[in-house]
């Protein structure tokens, strides 16, 4: 607590900044001084890592290659982050349907059913190249044992997935 005998010594700056023909305009700057950065620098580095992690670079990551662009789609479903998953979907208006659909098989699910497919592990079988942009990955949930295909298509942003392949009739 900061008492009336207490002594902060805060350092001030100025920066002046001019145009021509303009006047001056004066900016007092409030700069944290060395010597608290000295004595905590685990407050410091705990408020750098903070403001570092806030950053949602997740959202941005593109798949390099069929094999994660397919795997992180599932994973992303596994855990009920549909918002990342729809990041490695192919946008068409068929496969949003067919993601809305997976997306609330999913929260109807009790707390025990979600959290049983959060520790699923997903096994992947076999990655088939069809052609140099399309891929079938073949797998299977920890959880069922059934077999699944899902194909995953190249795209300028990336692997995406396209749900087309797996629920159309065939």
């Amino acid at each position: 607590m900061v008492g009336p005998s207490s002594k902060i010594n805060i350092k001030q700056a100025s920066c002046q900044f001019t145009k021509p023909g303009a006047k001056q305009l004066q900016i007092g700057l409030t700069l944290i001084p060395m010597k608290i950065l000295k004595t905590k620098p685990f407050i410091f580095i705990v408020m750098l890592a903070l403001a570092m992690g806030c950053s949602d670079k997740a959202n941005n990551e593109m798949a390099d290659n069929a094999l994660d662009g397919g795997r992180y789609f599932l994973e992303n479903c596994n855990q009920g982050d549909f918002n990342k998953a729809n990041n490695y979907l192919l946008d068409n208006p068929d496969n949003q349907s067919y993601f809305k659909g997976i997306s609330l098989q999913y929260f109807t699910l009790d707390k025990e059913g979600r959290q049983q497919l959060r520790q699923a592990s997903i096994q992947i079988n076999e990655v088939r190249a069809i052609d140099s942009n399309q891929s079938i990955i073949s797998y299977q949930s920890s959880l069922d044992k059934i077999p699944h295909q899902l194909k995953v298509v190249n795209s300028p942003r990336g692997w995406k997935v396209d749900l087309k392949y797996t629920y159309s009739p065939k």
